[in-house]
């Protein structure tokens, strides 16, 4: 993906995608590029007004640029609350982990 279609799709994706929970308008700083790669880009976007928060993933389709800006396949996610449970234990497997990787995926 090159800047220009980088570009494109921010621009379409602020014009199409308003937040989910308050229907409000995204904001160039509520956006950010998370990866990108060949045809396809992950982008995260944090409501300026009421804090929700979203994944959107976005595929270019077509053969030439004309096409590929007419044929965005977005779609979104809320991304899952994590549970404070698992934040707790997360914590506890870390204190205990002694960084041997390979141990740990061949138990």
């Amino acid at each position: 993906m090159n800047y220009p279609e980088l570009k494109e799709i921010i621009k379409q994706l602020k014009k199409t995608v308003p937040c989910n929970v308050c229907q409000k308008k995204f904001l160039d700083e509520d956006l950010q590029v998370v990866s990108t790669y060949q045809n396809e880009g992950l982008f995260h976007f944090n409501c300026h007004n009421c804090k929700n928060q979203l994944m959107v993933h976005v595929s270019i389709v077509g053969q030439n640029a004309e096409e590929r800006s007419a044929n965005l396949n977005i779609r979104t996610r809320n991304p899952d609350k994590v549970d404070p449970n698992e934040i707790l234990d997360m914590h506890n497997f870390l204190s205990k982990f002694n960084g041997d990787f390979k141990e740990l995926f061949l138990s």
